[in-house]
């Protein structure tokens, strides 16, 4: 497993939530309220960009960051290709495919925005596995599993692929797979 120096993954969270690619820290230093054992955590990222209308997109839920920043609104995942995976500690296929999102996101994370939806978690348990494996994409909280309800999906993990307009193009249950993940940002990407 290729792991982030620790230097980086640490200039990465003290950077704090992002507003847009390419955008600096966001000045809105919110999200979750007394989450101190999360400040490891990456910083989360949305974007400013209208959300598409359609049967195929995320619904309007606001999740809050497990690092520094602000909430993140689903619905307004727009402007360049997203992948959203939700995952929970207690969930061993999540784990395992953990390290090779992680891989994805240092070969594609200028092109493609990755989201971790740490699902029906502790927050505690989710900041503390995300430290320890030094996964460097943004991660929200997602404690009553409303994300999950709303896809009508039962298990994890469960990844997603958004198009720049928020359309779900892709979605996969059950743990990915090298070849999976490769297609799905193919996907992504085309």
């Amino acid at each position: 497993m290729r792991r982030w120096l620790v230097g980086v993954v640490t200039l990465a969270v003290l950077a704090g939530c992002t507003t847009g690619p390419g955008e600096g820290p966001a000045s809105d230093r919110g999200g979750a309220a007394g989450l101190t054992t999360a400040a490891a955590a990456p910083p989360c990222e949305t974007s400013t960009g209208v959300a598409a209308i359609g049967p195929e997109v995320l619904p309007p839920l606001t999740l809050a960051c497990l690092g520094p920043g602000p909430e993140v609104a689903l619905d307004q995942l727009t402007g360049r290709p997203t992948l959203v995976n939700l995952w929970a500690t207690w969930c061993l296929p999540c784990r395992e495919e953990m390290p090779l999102l992680q891989d994805a996101f240092e070969r594609y994370g200028e092109q493609v925005r990755f989201l971790g939806v740490d699902t029906q978690d502790s927050p505690e348990a989710a900041a503390s596995f995300v430290t320890d494996l030094q996964i460097g994409y943004a991660q929200v909280l997602d404690p009553d599993g409303a994300l999950l309800t709303e896809l009508g999906v039962r298990g994890l993990p469960v990844t997603l692929g958004l198009d720049a307009d928020g359309r779900i193009v892709a979605r996969v249950v059950g743990q990915l797979d090298a070849q999976e993940l490769q297609q799905l940002i193919d996907t992504l990407l085309s």
